[in-house]
């Protein structure tokens, strides 16, 4: 899958942004520097340097910020460069079409992973370690994060598995120094079995109480309800920081559910907004507002939305509609235009962001709903699911009588651990952990 040569990759999406990054790794690194800057970077280890890029015909295609990474102090061992340059897409374009035009014998794109891949290659990380920055990536639980960043930061020792491979080892030493003795009256058949009951039984319950740990719940699930053209897309534009929801005078505007997660003071949330109430809907509508009722059971936490010409039996009705009990707040908005004379939350859509979340009590609401998220992990998901595939022996193992062919099957769990960890060099293994990964990565 992975070949030798010069390698380079955008490690930013090429959309339109502040920037949009690329990494070149390998022998030509240098030298390519040279030809699109007209620069020598040999001994500006790890300095940034804004320098203009040109075109084969002298003309400039950018100015940017460029960092070059000596090998072997770089993330792949090999000599890296960065390239910052300003965020449009037509000029990365522009930036891959020269390296193309350069003719670099070897110089192609590289594929997911292959930086990576050429990290654990160039022993600066192992495959463990390779493997915990794709779940960083990846997790969607801030237990998982922690243990994946510690395990990058660490190294192999702290995997959660560590205590079961040594377990393993010694294992299978006893069971081979016990082969050759066998009619011996020291050999006690029943005690390697004991310990590996033992060893299986481990297995399991680390497995069982870690997933509850990743699977505990994280988000907080908001759903805005309320009278239609009360301001619940205004507010569910502002909650996301983006203007998703259309947003007009008309009554009925929003027809269909919405939802999109956000992040507040590292609490993670589901806002879902919603098709306003009123007696005369029209078809659509009234099928979008009934798909929000049926989900309504898997909602945390409601925003109410009134106004000043909300009625309290408006109130009741959307209370009855969608099965609130008290798991809900009633908040009154375009308090810059009405006085109200309430103790409900009051809010006006010129707040700031973070002051609008404070008058929400967002943070509080999260604490609510969401329990035990700081808990710690052992393990992430990826080590689970080998975990998973470690027990398909248990029951081959235990009803086995035959010590030798114990012996063999032991042995494939000791070949299955060293797997995990990278210590046998297997290019098909490698060929499948790295294919997950991202381009650029």
């Amino acid at each position: 899958m992975f070949n030798k040569g010069t390698i380079y990759a955008n490690f930013t999406p090429i959309v339109k942004a502040p920037v949009i990054g690329y990494r070149i790794s390998g022998e030509d690194v240098l030298n390519i520097l040279k030809k699109v800057t007209k620069k020598n970077f040999s001994k500006d280890h790890s300095l940034i340097r804004v320098v203009k890029i040109y075109n084969p015909d002298g003309s400039i295609l950018d100015e940017c910020s460029i960092v070059f990474f000596k090998s072997p102090k770089s993330f792949t061992g090999e000599d890296v460069c960065e390239i910052f340059l300003h965020g449009s897409p037509l000029i990365a374009s522009q930036f891959e079409q020269l390296l193309k035009d350069l003719k670099v014998p070897g110089l192609r794109l590289a594929k997911n992973g292959e930086f990576s891949y050429r990290s654990v290659l160039n022993t600066k990380n192992s495959l463990k370690q390779a493997k915990a920055i794709n779940e960083i990536i990846a997790n969607e639980s801030f237990a998982a994060l922690e243990y994946n960043k510690k395990l990058l930061f660490e190294g192999d020792i702290v995997s959660g598995l560590v205590p079961l491979r040594e377990e393993i080892i010694n294992t299978f030493s006893e069971i081979t120094a016990s082969i050759d003795f066998v009619d011996d009256e020291d050999f006690n058949f029943n005690q390697i079995i004991k310990n590996i009951r033992k060893f299986f039984n481990n297995c399991n319950n680390l497995l069982q109480n870690n997933r509850t740990k990743l699977e505990q719940k994280n988000i907080c699930r908001i759903m805005l309800v309320g009278p239609v053209n009360v301001g619940k897309s205004t507010l569910f534009n502002k909650m996301i920081d983006k203007d998703r929801a259309i947003v007009t005078n008309i009554k009925g505007t929003t027809r269909d559910i919405l939802s999109n997660e956000f992040i507040f003071n590292s609490n993670q949330f589901e806002v879902f907004d919603t098709a306003g109430q009123r007696s005369k809907q029209g078809k659509i509508e009234k099928y979008g507002y009934k798909k929000a009722q049926k989900i309504s059971g898997e909602i945390d936490h409601f925003f109410v939305l009134i106004d000043q010409k909300t009625k309290k039996s408006d109130i009741s009705a959307i209370l009855k509609d969608f099965l609130i009990n008290r798991n809900y707040s009633l908040i009154e908005t375009k308090s810059d235009i009405y006085a109200y004379k309430s103790k409900n939350i009051k809010i006006n859509y010129s707040l700031e962001r973070d002051k609008l979340f404070q008058k929400l009590k967002l943070s509080s609401i999260h604490g609510k709903y969401v329990k035990n998220k700081r808990k710690k992990t052992d393990f992430n998901l990826e080590e689970m699911d080998f975990l998973e595939r470690i027990l398909e022996y248990e029951r081959d193992i235990l009803k086995e009588k035959d010590i030798l062919i114990i012996a063999q099957l032991i042995r494939n769990i000791l070949d299955d651990f060293s797997f995990e960890f990278g210590y046998i060099n297997n290019e098909d293994v490698y060929d499948r952990v790295f294919s997950k990964f991202c381009i650029g990565k």
